[in-house]
C-alpha cells in the first residue's frame, strides 16, 4: 500500500482543509517510479521503494515538500496555524541552524503566519532564495537577515500567484511576442492598419460583453470603446482609478465608488438553486489583496518580468478578489489591455482582440476561472436565503485560501491568446480588407450601389462562403439574378483564400 509523502502527508496528518493538490507524491511498493495522469489533469507520482522512509516526522515531510514539490503557499499557510508545527520548526532551526530547508520553513512560517522564532542565521550562512529562477517566474528580491532567506515571490503576503516555467511557458516567452506585435504593425500600411484596428476595437467591445451573454446598447458600447482607447495611461492601479473604470462599464444604477463593503457571491440562474458557484474573499481581505494585486500590475510597466505574465496575474487576481458587485469580468479583461499598453507590449492606439479570442475558447477560459473558484467555494460553509438575495458565511475564510494559487495555465492561456491575436485575428482582418477593396474596385466599374449597402452585401456573401442565400436575397431585390451571380463571382474570386481558411 502506498504511503503519502510531502504536502499530501502533512494534509492528512494535520487534517488540513485546503484546495486539493494537483500533484501528489507517494512512497510505492515497486522498484521503479511511476507517474499516473488522471483525466482531470491531476498527477500521482509513486516513488520507488527505498527512496524515502514510510515513517517520517513532520520536519522530514516538510523537507520533502520544499525540496521535491512545487511551492504551495496555501497548504503551508494552513499548516503553520498548528502550534506543534511551529514548535517542530523551532527545534529544527536549533538543531540545524544552517539548513536551507529549515530556514525556508522558518521564514515562510513567519511571513505567512506571523510566527516568531528564537533564531538568527549564523554569520557566513549562504542566502537561499524561496524560488529557483530556473523553474519559476520570480519577482523583486527582499532579504531576511534573520533567516538568510531571499524572498523573490510575486506580489506580497496578501496576494502571491505562482508561475512555473513549464515547457509551454518557456516556448511562448522565447517567441518574444512583444517584438512580434511591433513587427506585424510595422508591416501594414498606416491606412490599412487604421481600418483593421477600428474593426478590432469593435470586435473587442462586443466580445467582452458577449462572454457574459450581454449585448450592449450603442451608448454602453461607445463608453467601453472610449475606455479601451484610453488604456495604458500612466499611473498606479488605485481604488479610485478602478472605481472610475467600473463606472464606465456598468449601468449608472450599478456604479460603485469604493470596493465592496459586504460579502458577494456568484450564482448561475435556476429555480430554487440556492447554490453559490463562487464566494470571493471576505470584505476585510479585499483592500489588502487589491493593494498586492496593484503591486503585481506595476511589474508590467516597470519591466520586472514579462508584461503578459504580470498582466495575466494581476487581471485574473482582480476577478478572483471580485472587489465590486458588478463589472468585475469586463474590468479584468480591460485591465489586460491597460497593462499591456502601459508596458509598451501593445503599441499606443492598437488593441489586441483578447476578449474575442477568449470567446472563441470560452470553455478553456471558463475552466481557468472555475479551477480557482470551485475548490475554494467547496471549502466554505454558507447559506443562501430562499430568494438567493443574501448570503451567510458560517466558516472561516482565511487569507491563504484566496491569496495563493498557481497561475501557470492562466499565463500560458493569455500568452497564446496574444500570439493568435497577432498571427490570426489581425492578419485575418487585413486580408479581409484587402480582398474587400479589390472587390469594391471591380464592382464599382459597373454596379451603382451606395457604399454602405455594397459593404454589407459583400460581407453577407463572404459569410455565405461566396454565395447569397435565398433568405438574404431580399436584401438586393432590385438586382436581377444575373447581376447577383456576377457579384457572387467577383466576391468569391477575390475572397477565395480568405473563405477557404474558414470552411
Amino acid at each position: 500500500m502506498a504511503t503519502a509523502l510531502g504536502y499530501n502527508a502533512l494534509i492528512a496528518r494535520f487534517n488540513l482543509t485546503v484546495p486539493p493538490l494537483r500533484q501528489t507524491f507517494w512512497l510505492g511498493e515497486r522498484t521503479t517510479e511511476t507517474r499516473t495522469q488522471a483525466i482531470d489533469g491531476t498527477e500521482r507520482i509513486e516513488l520507488a521503494r527505498g527512496r524515502a522512509s514510510a515513517e517520517q516526522s513532520t520536519v522530514e515531510q516538510l523537507t520533502f515538500a520544499l525540496k521535491r514539490e512545487h511551492l504551495n503557499l496555501a497548504v503551508l499557510g494552513a499548516l503553520f496555524e498548528h502550534r506543534q508545527v511551529l514548535t517542530d520548526i523551532q527545534a529544527w532551526l536549533a538543531a540545524r541552524p544552517t539548513s536551507a530547508y529549515a530556514r525556508q520553513a522558518g521564514y515562510l512560517a513567519h511571513w505567512l503566519a506571523g510566527a516568531d522564532f528564537d533564531y538568527r542565521a549564523p554569520p557566513g550562512t549562504p542566502r537561499v532564495r524561496l524560488l529557483n529562477a530556473d523553474n519559476y517566474v520570480v519577482g523583486p528580491e527582499t532579504s531576511s537577515p534573520q533567516f538568510a532567506v531571499v524572498n523573490n515571490l510575486l506580489g506580497g503576503r496578501e496576494f502571491s500567484p505562482l508561475v512555473r516555467k513549464t515547457e509551454t511557458l518557456r516556448g511562448l516567452l522565447a517567441e518574444d511576442l512583444g517584438a512580434k506585435v511591433a513587427r506585424a504593425m510595422d508591416a501594414i500600411e498606416p491606412e490599412m492598419l487604421s481600418r483593421a484596428v477600428d474593426y478590432l476595437y469593435l470586435s473587442e467591445t462586443r466580445s467582452t460583453y458577449g462572454i457574459e451573454d450581454e449585448i450592449p446598447d450603442g451608448h454602453r458600447a461607445a463608453k467601453f470603446r472610449h475606455l479601451l482607447e484610453a488604456a495604458g495611461e500612466p499611473g498606479e492601479l488605485s481604488e479610485e482609478r478602478l472605481c472610475d473604470w467600473q463606472n464606465l462599464i456598468v449601468t449608472p444604477v450599478s456604479a460603485e465608488f469604493s470596493y465592496r463593503t459586504s460579502q458577494n457571491w456568484l450564482s448561475r440562474p435556476g429555480r430554487l438553486r440556492n447554490i453559490a458557484d463562487f464566494i470571493p474573499p471576505p470584505v476585510e481581505l479585499v483592500r489588502p489583496m487589491m493593494e498586492a494585486v496593484s503591486r503585481v500590475a506595476a511589474y508590467a510597466a516597470e519591466g520586472v518580468m514579462d508584461p503578459v505574465v504580470a498582466a495575466s496575474c494581476a487581471a485574473f487576481g482582480l476577478v478572483f478578489v471580485h472587489p465590486f458587485f458588478d463589472g468585475n469580468g469586463r474590468l479584468h479583461r480591460f485591465l489586460l489591455h491597460h497593462l499591456l499598453r502601459q508596458s509598451g507590449f501593445t503599441p499606443a492606439g492598437v488593441v489586441l482582440p483578447l476578449s474575442a479570442r477568449m470567446l472563441k475558447q470560452l470553455d478553456r477560459y471558463s475552466a481557468l476561472l472555475k479551477a480557482y473558484s470551485k475548490p475554494r467555494t467547496e471549502l466554505v460553509n454558507y447559506q443562501l436565503d430562499g430568494d438567493s438575495a443574501t448570503i451567510r458565511v458560517m466558516s472561516p475564510q482565511p487569507l491563504w485560501l484566496y491569496a495563493y494559487f498557481d497561475a501557470t495555465e492562466i499565463c500560458e492561456f493569455v500568452l497564446q491568446c496574444c500570439k493568435l491575436c497577432v498571427e490570426e485575428d489581425l492578419a485575418s482582418e487585413v486580408e479581409y480588407l484587402r480582398s474587400h477593396d479589390q472587390t469594391v474596385r471591380e464592382l464599382e466599374t459597373w454596379l451603382d450601389m451606395r457604399q454602405s449597402k455594397l459593404n454589407s452585401l459583400i460581407d453577407i456573401i463572404v459569410q455565405g462562403h461566396g454565395s447569397l442565400s435565398k433568405r438574404k436575397r431580399g436584401f438586393v431585390e432590385e438586382l436581377s439574378d444575373e447581376q447577383v451571380m456576377r457579384i457572387e463571382g467577383v466576391v468569391a474570386r477575390h475572397f477565395a483564400e480568405y473563405i477557404d481558411k474558414r470552411v
